[in-house]
């Protein structure tokens, strides 16, 4: 069977097992630290990240950021064995991927696929695609709004908008840009898809 014919099948029965079984995948650790109305406010401690910028709009360049980073974690890697050699490593699955546009960028996009906690910077394999990069998120405070159905460009920036307005309701502090984070695939039901809109925030005020 050809490379891209596998990539495919891979590809296929990844997105397929994702939307089945996306609860029971590892996510970034992270602290409930208050519920408010309409939006909760979580602390994430650091963790690593697969990354890709595609050029492109943001609704229109998922599918090849999911493929190159797909890739990477499929095998298009290599890692220093314990007899010296580097060979492939297939790795498991995380959720959620995420999207950004990228701020010093006109039409690009930034998507991530989180790293297994159980790697390091040092022990991580290193991607073949030099378009595949290991970042570091910082963590830190996020303000987090649920919702389900379809992730379209229309729909995240309408959540966005309801996730800043109840901010500066609030009186919270925004320090970052948004961020869409899905956690299922295109197999599941949308009334049953789990998606998020994370956005860096300051201390919450007290009372």
């Amino acid at each position: 069977m050809e490379k891209g014919s596998v990539m495919k099948l891979l590809l296929g029965s990844w997105l397929m097992t994702l939307s089945m079984l996306a609860a029971a995948y590892e996510e970034p650790a992270y602290e409930l630290r208050s519920t408010a109305v309409d939006y909760e406010v979580r602390y994430y401690a650091p963790y690593l990240v697969a990354q890709t910028t595609v050029q492109g709009d943001f609704g229109d360049t998922g599918i090849k950021g999911f493929r190159r980073l797909a890739g990477y974690i499929f095998g298009a890697n290599s890692q220093l064995q314990s007899d010296g050699q580097r060979e492939s490593v297939r790795m498991a699955m995380t959720t959620p991927v995420t999207r950004q546009r990228t701020a010093d960028q006109q039409r690009a996009t930034t998507y991530s696929f989180v790293m297994e906690a159980a790697y390091t910077e040092e022990t991580l394999p290193v991607p073949e695609s030099e378009a595949v990069t290991i970042h570091r998120h910082p963590g830190g405070l996020m303000a987090v709004l649920r919702y389900s159905g379809r992730t379209t460009e229309k729909r995240f920036n309408a959540h966005v908008a309801e996730l800043l307005a109840a901010l500066e309701r609030d009186k919270v502090v925004v320090t970052g840009e948004a961020v869409s984070a899905v956690y299922d695939g295109p197999f599941t039901l949308p009334f049953r898809r789990r998606n998020e809109v994370l956005i860096p925030i300051a201390a919450v005020p007290a009372g």
